[in-house]
């Protein structure tokens, strides 16, 4: 059955349908006979892939909200309802013609009736808005002429269309409106619509009918939505000089770009139409739209607006368009695609500013997504599970980055249409410190040495540039950002804890490397500027000699509110050589400690903890909790007593602390530190009444603890080494004198942690290519291995009764696998409890802890879930010129 034969049945009786009479891109109309009432009436039937969207209770609910909508001027609903998943409204059948029929007719009209016209449309829209409704889609073929009067139709369907998410729109092929009667706050996706918005429409009604044509045209919605935001319209009184002055005044003032400049109601607007001897207080030339008056565009309602903020962007880096400011717009990228929190750098722009790469989900695991700016979808990249820190080609083509599995770190390279990717380096040279691709056909990266390397970009030798100095506190050299021409890299530099990083220009060609300031992340912008990222999110600019790798000005704020990492001390920005800026805006705010039910539901701790976190633990009793804390740049640990008690801080003299671990007796807290530039386990007592002592002799790096509740045992796992593998450590008190290796394969082991009997240690590895939870028998681990996690798993925590396992995917889903450990090991399928992405989480240590209840998990609350858009801010090359100017 066709889709018309379905409706006719489905309506068949209440309505009898004689013929479609129109069709546009929302709905289709039918003429029909309404059977009850005996009357001839408009049936619209939203298009099927619209209604999906929408779905049918907010459509109606939305619909009905103007069914009490009475005003001569207004067209009134009759009837809505679902009928076999059509979704349509009823309207009066009008004979006449719609105003667009007549303009398209007459070209040009009488401005007689133009004002009359205008200004009965006025008198609905003053009416509906004084009932609390915006129609938010005014346009010619939403109004009717019955008897040369003006009939207003439609009111509501805008409503629920607005309603509905800017990604799911996008899945339609759809935008609301029509770009030549959108205000500018609406066709640049502002949520927050007013009464405003339909003056400006009414505006653009109006010069249509007295100019024959509407204030702004172009060959696509792109342009046409790009002149609305940089020119003026052309002036009604040299098109005709029938048009009175007054007239001029009142339609320009309702098309003021800025809300706050039109009339504040339809109805001062219609007032201001009929005094017709006004004379214009107007100058022919107006002056051009000037920085101040940046839009912040939401680019959510798809290709349509984010294609025109594109195209201003481009003209402008091209010296063309007229437009001297900033363009600021928000890239929604929908409810099932965000920007995944890796702990790590996760996007990047190319250096013509066309194209972002973000790492976003594909499933359980992290991989590439990309997106052309002037595209409204974003496409996954085939075979880049796990990517982190991408990076394009100079021509933009290309995305090189990096994945880690399997204990292997790879250097990899695949198109930017999708394909196979290529691995360029693999395992033994490559670390987490990012690479960027030269214009001299190189990639850039941090090798496990901490320096800067070489290697070209179809594959061969690894050629080293730089290395740490030894005698210095700087320890790596990473993220690179390599200044085409020149002989420089911008990178961060590493000093052991985020507060202590600056970033400096390493010299390609001799290795030396000079400091140039404090942050995080620095990149380049063409042909003199530096973009700083600090640690605190945010953004400073200087100007710079990319011949001599110097700072020619101090650095100064232009942005605040980007994402950084505690972790590693990135910050989520990118930009393109010529100053298309790209960032992720920062989540959450604080860290907030939260108690955690079992369907997901938080409550705080205590309103007081609140910051910068880390990690934690909960002692054996539930009673305390320990803490890596940041403050003035550096992590410590601290405990507290739960709920209400003060904060007493553990370590000194180191540079860094984090990951706590409570003893078994709840006496003391051993954690990991970094003192004389080596990372290892320490211990003091919970009050402070000793000195931080070596959890074991021989000073052995460390980057993990865990305790057997007896205290025979201590596990222990290694950083990852030049190989990428982390390793499993074991020391057994009164026996080894110095730690032995527990479990060793060339996969990563980490995240370990023992059962409350002693008798089994679960961890995660990464041996099946993905993290993946695993128990095996304890201290005996290579005689049993049981796989617990399902498509994904990190951070296991044991219950205190050892009857659960739980664990957390990268997503943000946390399991419950029920254990059973008589004569032999048992376990259940997991049972998934939640899926709270904000619950913070780390790359290979746990964030979260069971209450010893069973019934409550404390965990971190900040806001860190996948992140639904980014901000893309054009031109951004004229705001650092004055912002830098005066420090020149």
């Amino acid at each position: 059955m066709n889709p018309l034969d379905r409706l006719t049945a489905a309506l068949a009786d209440r309505y009898r349908i004689e013929r479609e009479i129109g069709a546009g891109g929302m709905a289709t109309v039918y003429l029909a006979h309404d059977i009850r009432h005996h009357r001839a009436v408009a049936i619209k039937v939203l298009r099927p892939e619209l209604a999906a969207v929408i779905g049918a209770e907010r459509f109606l609910s939305e619909i009905r909200t103007t069914a009490n909508l009475q005003h001569p001027h207004i067209l009134p609903l009759f009837d809505s309802g679902e009928a076999d998943s059509f979704l349509f409204y009823v309207m009066p059948f009008i004979a006449g013609e719609s105003l667009r029929d007549r303009i398209a007719r007459e070209h040009q009209l009488p401005v007689v009736d133009a004002v009359r016209i205008a200004t009965e449309i006025a008198g609905a829209l003053d009416y509906a808005h004084r009932q609390g409704v915006i129609h938010r889609d005014i346009k010619p073929e939403n109004v009717m002429l019955h008897d040369g009067q003006a009939l207003v139709a439609d009111f509501g369907i805008a409503l629920a269309i607005t309603k509905t998410t800017g990604s799911r729109m996008t899945e339609t092929g759809m935008s609301l409106g029509t770009p030549h009667y959108m205000s500018p706050e609406q066709a640049m996706g502002e949520r927050e619509i007013t009464g405003r918005s339909d003056v400006y429409a009414l505006g653009a009604i109006t010069y249509e009918m007295l100019a024959g044509e509407p204030p702004f045209t172009g060959p696509t919605a792109q342009a046409i939505i790009a002149r609305v935001m940089t020119e003026e319209p052309r002036a009604l009184t040299t098109q005709r000089k029938a048009i009175p002055p007054g007239v001029e005044e009142a339609v320009f003032t309702a098309l003021e770009k800025l809300p706050a400049d039109r009339y504040a109601t339809a109805a001062e607007f219609a007032a201001a139409l009929k005094n017709l001897n006004a004379t214009s207080m107007r100058t022919a030339a107006r002056p051009a739209v000037s920085g101040r008056r940046g839009w912040m565009i939401a680019a959510g309602m798809g290709a349509v607006m984010l294609g025109a903020g594109f195209a201003m962007g481009r003209a402008v880096d091209r010296g063309s368009g007229g437009l001297t400011g900033v363009i600021r717009m928000t890239i929604d990228l929908g409810d099932s695609l965000g920007v995944r929190p890796i702990g790590n750098l996760r996007l990047a722009v190319s250096p013509t500013g066309e194209r972002i790469a973000f790492v976003g989900s594909d499933g359980p695991d992290a991989a590439l997504w990309v997106r052309a700016l002037d595209d409204a979808t974003a496409r996954l990249l085939p075979d880049t599970k796990g990517a982190f820190a991408p990076f394009f080609s100079p021509d933009g083509e290309s995305v090189g980055f990096f994945t880690s599995a399997g204990g292997q770190v790879a250097l990899r390279v695949i198109s930017a249409a999708g394909g196979a990717a290529r691995t360029i380096v693999q395992d033994s040279v490559a670390i987490f410190g990012g690479g960027d691709w030269g214009d001299d056909g190189n990639i850039y990266f941090t090798t496990a040495t901490r320096g800067l390397a070489r290697v070209s970009a179809t594959g061969g030798p690894v050629v080293r540039i730089s290395k740490p100095d030894s005698t210095t506190d700087i320890k790596e050299h990473d993220y690179p950002d390599v200044i085409p021409g020149s002989r420089f890299a911008l990178v961060m530099l590493w000093k052991g804890s985020i507060g202590a990083n600056s970033v400096g220009a390493v010299d390609l060609q001799s290795g030396a490397v000079t400091e140039l300031s404090d942050g995080s992340m620095i990149r380049y912008v063409a042909p003199e500027f530096v973009v700083i990222g600090a640690a605190d999110g945010r953004l400073m600019a200087a100007r710079f000699d990319a011949d001599k790798g110097t700072l020619l000005s101090t650095p100064v704020l232009i942005e605040q509110n980007v994402q950084d990492e505690t972790s590693n001390g990135t910050v989520q920005f990118g930009v393109s050589e010529g100053g298309t800026l790209v960032y992720q805006a920062a989540v959450g705010g604080e860290v907030r400690v939260v108690w955690v039910d079992r369907a997901g539901s938080a409550t705080p701790v205590d309103t007081t903890l609140a910051g910068s976190f880390s990690s934690l633990a909960l002692s054996p009793d539930g009673l305390q909790i320990a803490l890596s804390r940041g403050l003035s740049g550096e992590n410590h640990i601290w405990v507290k007593q739960l709920a209400t008690g003060a904060f007493s801080r553990l370590s000194f003299d180191v540079t860094t602390a984090d990951r706590p671990v409570w003893t078994p007796s709840g006496n003391a807290v051993a954690f990991l530190a970094t003192r004389n530039g080596r990372r290892t386990a320490w211990m003091r007592r919970a009050d402070g009444s000793d000195s931080a002592r070596a959890v074991v002799p021989g000073g052995m790096a460390f980057d993990e603890i865990a305790f057997d509740r007896s205290g025979r045992y201590t596990v222990f796992r290694s950083e990852g080494g030049a190989q990428g593998s982390r390793r499993l450590f074991v020391f057994e008190n009164g026996v080894d004198t110095l730690p032995r290796p527990l479990l060793s394969s060339r996969y990563d082991n980490f995240a370990m942690t023992l059962s409350p009997d002693g008798k089994w240690l679960a961890h995660v590895s990464d041996e099946s290519g993905s993290r993946e939870v695993y128990v095996r028998p304890f201290p005996n681990v290579d005689s049993a291995r049981f796989a617990i996690s399902v498509a994904g798993g990190v951070e296991p925590v044991w219950s205190r009764d050892g009857r659960e396992l739980f664990y957390r995917t990268g997503r943000g889903e946390m399991f419950s696998v029920a254990i059973a450990t008589g004569s032999t090991f048992t376990h259940t399928a997991p049972r998934l409890l939640f899926a709270k992405p904000e619950f913070a989480m780390l790359d290979y240590y746990r964030a979260y802890d069971v209450h010893p209840d069973g019934k409550r998990f404390l965990m971190f609350n900040s806001g860190a879930a996948e992140s639904k858009s980014l901000k893309v801010v054009f031109n951004w090359r004229t705001q650092l010129e004055r912002a830098t100017r005066t420090t020149k």
